[in-house]
This record gives structure tokens, C-alpha cells and sequence, in this order.
């Protein structure tokens, strides 16, 4: 365990190393020493929000998310690989677009759930070109494959610092891309150390089996000359006995490789906050806009019965005041007529 553990703990180091010699003169860095272990075939999340959290640190916010995510997704590759080696190292690479456009690029690695970040050693491994210019290949150490990478760089056309995450996930072995694993170079189970010693001990076999066939070949020339030779019978009395034979060396079967698997679903998205100022949201605003149809329908069936009522009262009161003031006609002829006589209404009528 002490041994696996400075093991890794000097490759990292020496990664460190190359990244600080070579990062800054624009040379890929390649590791020198490697050792045994696996290499997976995975797929990278280009996320402008964290994948966990939702949280977004770079300074555009949740107003330019969109512009953000699809500024990520075309700088970060999503196909990458990493090494896993037999003394626990995990080495993410990721290949990055949009290199005569960014520089300054900056790491930091946690693994799923924890707050704090860390800085890894990282390192180029390899340059290529697309549509977009200049890539880069680049390999970062990360604590598991269920971990997260902040990412930051600056933006020449945006003159300013940009920060973005991403992940792995659905791994699968095997490396089915053309990127370069720097870290991993023979199987797992087959490191090179061993190998060599396996090798020196095998000379060192070779060697005493010499010796000891000499020795042997001695040993038989003395004893052929102190023991005489076999009858005739007891060579037949051997042929007839069976010879065992060896068992066959079982051939050794290789490990099956680590199942590696990412807890992080999907990633998270931000939430808007509820607003409580008079700036809305275009999802706010779609809402009200079809709130305000709504309302305007209604006060319109309101206002349309309002006026139904109203003139049905109007027409009741008016049809009621006329009956009103035929009865009060009526009740003043009446009253005339009882009594003009007595008002000398009937001679006047007479002359």
C-alpha cells in the first residue's frame, strides 16, 4: 500500500512537472513514466451551470445561461477518456476547441457532493485542428470518475474570464477515440516494474537450471558407474508401469475491468428566482400575457350581462312610469268629469 502510494503520489508530481515546463511554452506534455491499468471511453458534460447545483458562478449569470451553455458545448468536446491505474490514479482527458480564441485555462476537481475544490496536476497530451481552429488535448488528474472539473479561461472576444464545469459519465472500456492515454500504456496486471522482474527472475531461473543440470548430469555419470545395469525383466516390469504425466498449467485469466458509473443523472439547470419588481421574466411575462386574456374575456362577458341587465331595468322602469301616468291621467279626467256640474260645467255646456 506505502509503495502504490508514493507510486501515485510521484506521478502526480510529475505531471505537475510537465505541465510547468511545457503548459507555458506551448508544447504538449507527456508524461514520462507510465504504468499498467485500464482505459475507458467516456462522455463529457459541457455544463455553464454546476451539474449538481444548478449554480452559476461565472459572472453573466442566469440572464446569458443560454448564450453560456451553447459557449461551452462549443468549446468542450463531449467524448473523452480516462485512465484508471493499478495503483488508483484517475486521469481524465478532455479535448478543448476554440484554442486561438482562449487562453489561461485553469482547473479545479471534486468528487460529487463535497464543496471544496481541489487543484490537480494537468498537462497537455496532444494538439490537433477542427472548423473552429486550434484543439488541445488535456489530460487532468480527477479524485474518481463521480467527480466534477471546474474549468476556467479567458475569452479574447468576450475580454473577460469565463467559468464552466463538466463530467463524466457512461464509461465503457476500451479507448474508441483518437486521443493519446499518456498515463496508462499496458494492461492492467502487466506493469512494466513487474514485468522487468519478472524478466531478471526469470534469468536467474534459467541460470540455476543450468547449474542444477549440470550438477545432475555429474550425479548420473557417478551413478552409472556404481550401479549396475537393469535386467531385462525389470525393463519390461517398468514399460508396464504407467509414466503420470503433469497437469497442465491453468492458464491465467485476466481481471474484468472496474464497472465505472457516474451518480449525476442529468444535469441540474438554474431556477429563476420569483421576482418582486416591476422586471419580468419572459416565462413571467408569457404567463401574465395569457393571465390578462383571460381576465379580458371575462370583464367582457361581465360588461355585455351588466348591459343586458341594465336595459332590461330601464325598459321595466320606463314601461312602469308610463303606467303610472295613464293611471294618474285617468284619475284626474275622472275627477273632472264627476265634477264639472257641480263647478257649473253643465251650463256652459247647455248655451
Amino acid at each position: 500500500m506505502k509503495a502504490k502510494g508514493k507510486r501515485k503520489a510521484f506521478l502526480a508530481g510529475l505531471l505537475s512537472m510537465m505541465l510547468a515546463l511545457f503548459w507555458g511554452a506551448g508544447i504538449p506534455a507527456v508524461p514520462v513514466w507510465a504504468e499498467s491499468g485500464t482505459v475507458y471511453t467516456c462522455a463529457i458534460h459541457p455544463c455553464y451551470a454546476h451539474p449538481v447545483t444548478g449554480e452559476i458562478e461565472d459572472s453573466g449569470g442566469e440572464a446569458s445561461y443560454a448564450t453560456g451553455q451553447g459557449m461551452v458545448e462549443g468549446a468542450v468536446y463531449t467524448t473523452g477518456i480516462l485512465e484508471l491505474t493499478d495503483s488508483g490514479g484517475y486521469y481524465l482527458t478532455i479535448r478543448m476547441s476554440l484554442m486561438d480564441y482562449t487562453s489561461g485555462h485553469s482547473f479545479w476537481v471534486q468528487n460529487v457532493g463535497d464543496s471544496g475544490w481541489a487543484t490537480p496536476a494537468v498537462g497537455v497530451t496532444g494538439n490537433g485542428s477542427d472548423s473552429n481552429g486550434t484543439t488541445a488535448d488535456i489530460c487532468i488528474q480527477v479524485p474518481s470518475e463521480n467527480c466534477v472539473v471546474r474549468g476556467s479561461m479567458y475569452v479574447d472576444p468576450m475580454g473577460r474570464d469565463v467559468v464552466f464545469y463538466l463530467y463524466p459519465s457512461d464509461f465503457s472500456q476500451g479507448n474508441n477515440t483518437d486521443m493519446n492515454a499518456t498515463m496508462v500504456t499496458a494492461a492492467a496486471g502487466s506493469d512494466a516494474a513487474a514485468a522487468s522482474g519478472s524478466t531478471a527472475a526469470a534469468e536467474s531461473s534459467s541460470a540455476g537450471t543450468s547449474a542444477q543440470s549440470s550438477e545432475a548430469a555429474q550425479l548420473q555419470s557417478q551413478t552409472a558407474e556404481t550401479t549396475p545395469a537393469p535386467t531385462a525383466e525389470a525393463l519390461e516390469s517398468e514399460a508396464a508401469t504407467p509414466t503420470p504425466t503433469a497437469a497442465p498449467e491453468s492458464e491465467e485469466q485476466e481481471e474484468p475491468a472496474m464497472e465505472l458509473e457516474s451518480s449525476i443523472e442529468a444535469a441540474a439547470t438554474p431556477q429563476p428566482e420569483v421576482s418582486t419588481d416591476e422586471t419580468l421574466s419572459d416565462a413571467q411575462g408569457l404567463s401574465l400575457s395569457t393571465q390578462g386574456e383571460a381576465a379580458a374575456g371575462e370583464l367582457g362577458e361581465s360588461i355585455g350581462q351588466a348591459l343586458v341587465s341594465y336595459l332590461f331595468i330601464a325598459g321595466a322602469v320606463f314601461v312602469l312610469g308610463g303606467l303610472i301616468l295613464l293611471g294618474a291621467a285617468a284619475g284626474i279626467v275622472y275627477f273632472f268629469r264627476k265634477n264639472w256640474r257641480r263647478w257649473g260645467g253643465g251650463e256652459d255646456d247647455e248655451d
